[in-house]
């Protein structure tokens, strides 16, 4: 299947700092990409790009092999067939749903136009809505006329931008899925932009990690959590300890034990030096009056909770989850079992 927009190699500076570094990406038709990045990182910019709100420095954006940005061309964003959802929404406060959900179908005679607001409404349900204004609604269903505006004149592509983040955590959550769904059933190619991992790994079948302007990985979701790139992935996609080892054999020596791994880096090799990446739930804490660590601090995250405990005999602390029921006091002697045949994950030092 070909892409239907390819970024390749596009750069965009601001008074001399780069914002978008020789970024290149593509999104297959209805797929779901997930842009996941710290604050500053880059990637509302690269939104912008694609959207054709900026204009580009380097490189060029296509879609379906048609170039629409260059240094030489862009082409306006009204006429990209591309759809936005703000941060804020972005609705017309003085119009109610239906006139908000059809405001983008001017081209529409009155029969397609109610034809499309239905279909549209029942997309997003909120069937019986459709003369509340704005202010009658919740912050979810406010964020589905948004995407159902959005939807209304059949894009080929949705950008969402950080479109959760004014949403409360319980509403989050329930937003989350229901935009997710109806994304799917839309099969609308779409970008998602975001600084929070649940959202990004929640949405996409295709997640890019940018840091900085630049891409640092890009692949399915899954593949990114098991198998980061480098500590920078690692650590924005989820709950890290590391500690040092060596290779040896096949495995990675460390303080508290021998480990089979496994890298993307292919330079790594016998008797090198490694950071050695441990997430909270590689190993469960078990009691052992005389065992070589012991529970300094607990933090409670309701469903589970997080324990740290203390090497006596090399001094590193680590965090691990507690098992389900089961925590013990702080202060308690304790040891460490590895739970799963996940190898452990190795970077060069």
């Amino acid at each position: 299947m070909k892409p239907y927009l390819t970024c390749k190699n596009i750069s965009k500076t601001f008074n001399g700092s780069p914002a978008v570094e020789s970024v290149s990406i593509d999104l297959l038709p209805g797929e779901i990409m997930s842009i996941l990045g710290p604050s500053g990182c880059g990637k509302t910019t690269l939104l912008r790009l694609i959207a054709g709100f900026e204009t580009l420095d380097e490189g060029e954006i296509k879609i379906e092999n048609n170039i629409i940005s260059s240094n030489q061309t862009h082409l306006p964003p009204e006429k990209r067939n591309i759809g936005m959802v703000f941060q804020d929404y972005s609705l017309f406060p003085h119009m109610n749903v239906e006139q908000n959900i059809t405001f983008g179908l001017q081209n529409y005679n009155q029969d397609e136009k109610e034809f499309r607001l239905q279909e549209i409404l029942k997309l997003i349900q909120l069937v019986g809505f459709e003369k509340k204004l704005p202010a009658e609604l919740s912050g979810g269903q406010q964020q589905r006329i948004a995407l159902g505006r959005t939807l209304a004149p059949k894009p080929s592509l949705i950008l969402l931008d950080e479109p959760f983040s004014n949403l409360d955590a319980v509403t989050r959550k329930e937003v989350m899925s229901d935009i997710n769904q109806i994304i799917l059933e839309s099969k609308t190619a779409s970008i998602l932009v975001t600084h929070d991992r649940e959202e990004a790994f929640s949405i996409a079948n295709k997640l890019v990690v940018m840091i900085n302007g630049k891409i640092f990985q890009m692949d399915n979701p899954s593949n990114i959590y098991n198998l980061p790139n480098n500590i920078e992935v690692a650590k924005l996609v989820a709950d890290c300890n590391f500690i040092k080892g060596s290779i040896q054999n096949k495995e990675v020596v460390t303080d508290i034990g021998s480990f089979r791994y496994e890298s993307t880096n292919k330079q790594i090799s016998d008797k090198q030096i490694v950071n050695t990446l441990i997430r909270p739930d590689d190993f469960i804490i078990t009691y052992d009056p005389n065992g070589s660590f012991k529970i300094t601090a607990r933090e409670f995250h309701g469903p589970y909770s997080i324990s740290t405990v203390l090497s006596y005999q090399y001094g590193f602390s680590l965090k691990f989850r507690d098992q389900q029921n089961v925590s013990f006091p702080i202060g308690t002697n304790v040891n460490l079992i590895k739970t799963n045949n996940r190898n452990l994950v190795v970077f060069p030092k």
